[in-house]
């Protein structure tokens, strides 16, 4: 019960943010139309075979940079020291963080979904494939959860914090084909996002909706990443803890 109390508080909070509504609604939004724009024209049906790429602008956008700088301020401002204080376990509020998260980046892409299809004449694929799809959006957005708890935690404050992830989140953008097609990156950049677990896993979640692979998924390289990852975090919130 106590869960659910600081989610709906959480997830009520993050409506009430102005930038957190820019940074998870509205900005998803303008990169969809700029790079619909910008190669729609040459790459025939742009936004179906990118619609996997166009959903996770919006994980991206609210994990590293909205849920980051949430995080920085709960921590700078010693909220999560007074919840200890009060009993509350740190990791228990910040999972109720996560989580609430969760359910913003469901209803942006939501409201991607919908724009696409009125604007774009996207058509929605079965509510199965969809089901899994979002399964595995879920599942592959825990590591930039866990990468905005740690900077989250590290940042000394929500100015810092939005200084790292956001320079992050571009770079997230452009080496897995996101913000630059895939085709028209050559040399060690292109060997670079080829291997970058990111490409991989955006990869797969094109193939779930479009039957097409950017690149073949390497699993163990995937895994290491992202173990990489959940160490990291684990190092971190000990250290802060």
């Amino acid at each position: 019960m106590k869960f659910l109390k600081y989610f709906t508080f959480e997830l009520r909070l993050r409506y009430r943010n102005p930038s957190q509504i820019l940074f998870v609604f509205i900005f998803p939004l303008f990169l969809m139309f700029a790079f619909s724009s910008s190669f729609g024209k040459s790459i025939p049906h742009y936004i179906e075979n990118n619609i996997a790429s166009i959903l996770l602008y919006s994980v991206l956008s609210a994990s590293l940079t909205s849920l980051s700088v949430q995080i920085a301020d709960h921590q700078s401002g010693k909220i999560y020291q007074l919840f200890v204080q009060r009993g509350i376990k740190k990791l228990f509020y910040i999972i109720a963080q996560i989580v609430s998260f969760m359910i913003i980046i469901f209803c942006s892409t939501l409201v991607i979904l919908v724009v696409a299809h009125y604007a774009y004449d996207y058509e929605f694929p079965k509510l199965s494939l969809l089901i899994l799809f979002y399964l595995k959006l879920y599942l592959y957005s825990i590591p930039f959860c866990l990468l905005a708890m740690i900077i989250g935690l590290l940042a000394k404050n929500t100015a810092t914090a939005s200084a790292i992830a956001m320079p992050l989140m571009f770079l997230s953008f452009f080496f897995s084909g996101m913000m630059i097609p895939l085709a028209q990156l050559s040399g060690g950049i292109r060997k670079i996002a080829d291997n970058f677990f990111l490409t991989q896993l955006l990869s797969d979640l094109n193939h779930t909706l479009t039957s097409n692979y950017t690149v073949v998924p390497n699993w163990s390289r995937i895994s290491l990443s992202v173990g990489l990852i959940c160490l990291l975090a684990l190092l971190v919130y000990r250290r802060k803890a």
